[in-house]
């Protein structure tokens, strides 16, 4: 299958999808409620710790001045998401199609207690992956430079393998650094106070 009939099928799927879309905007991200794509149980972190500091983490880490489009599912089936000029932004239809599969396929086989949000960044032309702890604080980051048309190629798998090896490396990284010690460890998603170890703009990041 060639990429230009991947495109049109992600496209009429969002089409198709049209009739079951509310959204909302508001400072803490939109909705998009998307019937039974979701169907299935994928992750168990609540809403409230899916919307905490990702706003302000892309602000200001990772697409500061850039277009940003990034959610994923709750455990009840919504497509939830935050994007720049407050929720203004979207892609593409079928680049938010190709997120809203990849997120899907990896909170259903390697959440690893937590879950993945996805989308794209700088500019929105980069893919994007954000893992969230079991505590809703975010951890891992997975990102992609490679233009669409080589993505459309990538298997659902693929994104899979990728995660969790992002996961494993990150995971060892942090226990061999200063970043995971015991004392400053805190739940920031769930509203707890940052220590003198983290990062000065952290309150920013709410």
């Amino acid at each position: 299958m060639d990429v230009e009939t991947v495109k049109k099928a992600w496209d009429g799927t969002a089409r198709e999808d049209d009739a079951l879309v509310k959204e909302t905007l508001g400072e803490s991200g939109a909705v998009m409620v998307v019937g039974e794509k979701a169907a299935g149980h994928l992750h168990e972190l609540p809403e409230d710790w899916l919307r905490a500091r990702v706003r302000g983490w892309m602000e200001l880490h990772e697409s500061p001045d850039l277009a940003f489009w990034i959610g994923t599912y709750t455990q009840d089936g919504k497509w939830i998401y935050c994007s720049s000029n407050n929720d203004t932004y979207l892609p593409k239809n079928f680049r938010q199609v190709y997120a809203m599969m990849v997120a899907k396929h990896v909170n259903k086989h390697c959440n690893f207690g937590g879950a993945w949000l996805a989308g794209w960044f700088r500019g929105g032309k980069e893919f994007y992956l954000l893992h969230k702890d079991h505590d809703g604080d975010l951890k891992t980051i997975v990102e992609s430079g490679k233009p669409f048309i080589v993505l459309a190629k990538w298997t659902l798998e693929s994104w899979e393998r990728l995660c969790c090896t992002a996961y494993v490396v990150a995971g060892e990284m942090r226990r061999n650094s200063d970043a995971d010690r015991k004392q400053d460890t805190v739940k920031l998603a769930q509203g707890e106070t940052p220590s003198q170890n983290h990062l000065t703009n952290a309150p920013e990041a709410t």
